[in-house]
């Protein structure tokens, strides 16, 4: 009875609340003041997944981004092993960025996991040339006898189907500390990062304004949404992902420290747009929490980039997710992967964060309770059955059955060589520091493709490396981490835009005020007159 009084006084104190004319002032403020937001909206679910922007911004603030900041910093994913002296093989070598930011340090054996360079002197023994293995007349018998160009397991995948990239030889390869190279703004733009970025959309994308005749069959046996007729799942997929990629380094790049006048400066060239940056850096400065006061966020570049475009918010979340997907699906082998990196206390700490990373209902330990059902949501919000699935649909003749399995393994080939063809141009890129995350983030994705694409059976202990674990994680962690500043910058928008309108309605104000001055002058000088 005293639970049923106090739910009736509460709901009589919020009616009475919201009845009130100062609740329909603040409300009429606040429908005023949101024509002022410069964001793109979000609302509803994230396109192509069962889960909504709401439901996967819970997520991540409360379980994955926590869990991921502290996973990252941890021995296992804090080192990864990258080729960053390939040559380019598509246009003449521009030569390297000459900036102090663009720099990467790359490890040496001591800073490295010992363990880790103990194998990899192993591995070089073993691949020395034929012509350096013993002899066979000096061995005592035939089981001595050696083939030195057998290869590690740890480098071993080459070519296939299953292999979306060529991480090259172990030889030109060195180890990176994340940690101490982080990514963001380097101050590489212009010409030669878009020229990156063309060719990956205009030569290396599925052109999604036309289909040729067997995927259109495959469209029509497939029966797909009506919003997407004409465009294939696949190259939707293939897109978002890119797409999702370019928008997540962007808002790294945005949310670098920056001036307060390298803010205002950055923005479009024009007053309007000026005063806007200027606003709102002036709000950022006055809400920032710690000291840094001159460190601050570059809303023109993360708008103009990012945030003012739906699709692009759209596809950062569905990258997102379907790589926090990909690390689901690989939890038995996660489970059971062997963090071995020299320190035990630290590798203890990483398969136990690791385990919560992946867990689901059917996890007994799993110790998740009210962010489990947001949680759990984003970790099922995309079907990955229905990638390179051919139709077989009730009517449907044997030549249309083989025809429409002809078109998925066609459209599968390309989609896995066009994916191989992006991480070669990973090797154009002249910033040292873009290339090494470009190469990560973009093996990352490899990763995640490799694991949804797989069979239900094939996947399981041994099929991931080493490195495409650690790329893996690492770039769930820079999308959760972008997922998280596109959160705050809402936030910030709304308090921008109420300011800009505060601002608008006291010029409105003083230039009323003003008025009103001028007409009580112009009233008594008359009365004087008269």
């Amino acid at each position: 009875m005293a639970r049923r009084r106090k739910a009736l006084i509460a709901l009589l104190t919020v009616t009475a609340a919201r009845a009130s004319p100062l609740h329909s002032l603040r409300d009429t403020w606040s429908r005023a003041a949101m024509g002022y937001c410069e964001m793109a909206p979000r609302a509803g679910d994230v396109d192509t997944c069962a889960c909504s922007f709401d439901v996967v911004d819970a997520a991540t603030s409360e379980v994955f981004g926590p869990l991921l900041r502290n996973l990252t910093q941890r021995r296992f994913f804090r080192y990864f092993k990258v080729a960053l002296d390939r040559p380019c093989k598509y246009w003449p070598d521009d030569g390297q960025c000459a900036r102090e930011s663009c720099a990467v340090r790359v490890c040496t054996d001591e800073e490295a996991p010992s363990k880790w360079v103990e194998e990899d002197r192993n591995r070089s023994a073993w691949k020395q040339p034929k012509d350096e293995a013993t002899p066979g007349f000096l061995c005592s018998s035939e089981l001595q006898v050696v083939d030195r160009q057998e290869d590690s397991d740890t480098w071993q995948e080459q070519g296939g189907d299953e292999v979306w990239i060529d991480q090259g030889d172990d030889e030109q390869m060195n180890y990176v500390d994340l940690l101490r190279n982080p990514e963001g703004y380097t101050g590489y733009d212009g010409e030669q990062a878009h020229r990156i970025w063309r060719s990956i959309y205009e030569e290396n994308c599925f052109d999604l304004e036309r289909t040729p005749p067997k995927e259109q069959l495959l469209l029509a046996w497939r029966s797909e949404e009506p919003k997407h007729s004409g465009q294939c799942l696949e190259r939707r997929v293939f897109y978002k992902l890119i797409s999702g990629l370019q928008a997540s380094i962007s808002t790294h790049i945005a949310v670098s420290p920056f001036t307060f006048w390298e803010v205002v400066m950055s923005a479009p060239a024009s007053l309007r747009r000026r005063w806007q940056a200027f606003i709102g850096a002036t709000v950022a400065r006055c809400a920032v929490d710690d000291k840094v006061c001159h460190a601050l966020s570059n809303d023109a570049i993360f708008l103009n980039r990012v945030g003012a475009h739906e699709d692009r918010l759209q596809n950062l979340y569905f990258a997102y997710l379907f790589v926090l997907r990909a690390v689901t699906r690989a939890g038995p082998e996660l489970e059971n992967y062997a963090f071995d990196t020299g320190d035990a206390a630290d590798d203890v700490e990483t398969a136990k964060m690791i385990r919560r990373l992946v867990a689901s209902r059917s996890d007994p330990f799993s110790k998740e309770d009210d962010t489990c059902e947001a949680a759990q949501a984003a970790r099922a919000a995309f079907d990955e059955s229905l990638l390179f699935k051919a139709p077989d649909r009730p009517g449907m003749s044997p030549l249309e059955r083989a025809l429409a399995r002809e078109s998925v393994e066609e459209l599968r080939a390309q989609f896995v060589q066009r994916f191989r063809n992006v991480s070669t141009i990973m090797d154009c890129v002249s910033c040292e520091k873009c290339r090494l995350w470009g190469k990560l983030q973009v093996l990352g994705l490899g990763t995640a493709l490799k694991i949804l694409l797989m069979e239900g059976d094939v996947l399981g202990y041994g099929v991931l490396q080493r490195n495409e674990v650690v790329a893996l994680v690492n770039t769930l962690a820079q999308l959760a981490k972008s997922v998280d500043s596109i959160r705050d910058w809402q936030r910030r928008d709304v308090r921008k835009a109420h300011a800009h309108f505060a601002v608008c309605c006291f010029g409105v104000f003083l230039l009323g005020l003003c008025l009103v001055v001028c007409g009580l002058r112009l009233v008594r000088r008359k009365a004087k007159m008269a």
